[in-house]
């Protein structure tokens, strides 16, 4: 792939009823792309807002493998920057949560404080035009939203609320101020992050992968609404049934549900061309305890996710073998994958 990617790959979208080619789901180039185009400039939930309430209080992560740091500094701003040292790159922070008073590289002992600034680079005898103040942390943008922490490698993009769009009113009617912190699910899946977006973007495959989920709603009727970044998906539940009939996806990789009383939140990090790392955040009202929850809402949605890893990875070996090279898409029940493909090529081909 060259970085004439508008002329280069937007052939790879063979129809507009059809998926974008097999290739583009494996091959490293096109791999390297997306974080660029792709990761680097779309805002990105990494964690939750009440791990970083307090100063010194910070979270660390990855965008597409590059390290990244939320903190709230003494002034309690929160701050995100590269977790990078600007002396030899180390790491800073090592640990996935936290509290620090400063932020030490453990490599050379280069001291930062929790606004980014370099404080001290102890025995370095720096040449006579070296100057702290030059160096201080890589910023990248951070913002917070339904209690979550965004961030966005991109220090000039648009804000958050502006972003998120219609995603947050399809939020907001489910998600109560009553809500509490659950558990959080973490499952690395033998896939693509977009063969396993394209799975939650279409509700055709659910009578043969999710039984119980096909008790308790109406497949046939399943809709989408695709605008804005945004697909709103919506299906009438059967009757007597309390389980799940609001979802919704936002581009590349960030998903809502609605499960019964409560409600989740799921992201899909790229981690490789091959492989993607699903994270879960459940929520329930805060007078329901966690035993019955889990008992319930907790054990659909963790029945639910291990019936979508069981075919996922199937799919992605078959997209690797070079017999399969692209699929024809159903207008009625997988619109969501033909606008996921065409946000993609969008973003790919012109660099927003």
């Amino acid at each position: 792939f060259k970085q004439k990617t508008a002329y280069e790959i937007m052939p790879s979208l063979v129809g507009s009823e059809m998926c974008i080619r097999d290739r583009l789901y494996h091959e490293n180039a096109f791999f390297k792309i997306e974080r660029d185009k792709i990761f680097f400039n779309e805002w990105q939930w990494v964690g939750r807002s009440e791990l970083v309430k307090n100063p010194g209080e910070f979270i660390t992560g990855e965008i597409t493998n590059s390290p990244i740091l939320i903190i709230r500094d003494n002034a309690n701003i929160l701050r995100g920057f590269h977790n990078v040292c600007r002396h030899r790159a180390s790491k800073i922070l090592l640990d996935k949560k936290g509290n620090c008073k400063s932020l030490v590289c453990p490599y050379h002992g280069w001291r930062y404080g929790l606004n980014g600034k370099l404080q001290n680079s102890p025995h370095f005898f720096g040449a006579e035009d070296f100057n702290p103040d030059n160096f201080s942390l890589f910023p990248i943008k951070v913002s917070e939203e339904f209690g979550l922490v965004f961030v966005n490698i991109n220090v000039d993009s648009e804000s958050l609320a502006n972003w998120l769009g219609p995603f947050t009113e399809m939020v907001n009617r489910v998600y109560k101020s009553n809500f509490v912190f659950h558990n959080e699910i973490t499952f690395d899946v033998n896939a693509n992050w977009k063969t396993y977006v394209d799975n939650y973007q279409e509700g055709y495959h659910i009578p043969l992968i999710h039984p119980q989920l096909n008790r308790d709603v109406v497949w046939q009727e399943y809709k989408l609404t695709n605008t804005d970044s945004t697909s709103i998906h919506s299906v009438p539940p059967k009757s007597g049934s309390h389980e799940p009939g609001s979802f919704g996806w936002h581009f590349p990789n960030i998903i809502f549900n609605a499960y019964g009383r409560g409600a989740v939140f799921q992201r899909i990090e790229p981690l490789k061309p091959k492989w993607c790392r699903v994270i879960y955040n459940l929520f329930r009202p805060s007078d329901v305890s966690e035993e019955d929850f889990e008992a319930n809402e907790g054990q659909y949605q963790k029945e639910v996710s291990i019936e979508d890893q069981k075919i996922v990875p199937l799919v992605q070996q078959n997209l690797e073998t070079g017999i399969y090279q692209a699929g024809p898409l159903s207008p009625k029940y997988e619109s969501g994958l033909a606008y996921f493909h065409q946000l993609l090529m969008e973003r790919i081909g012109t660099g927003e």
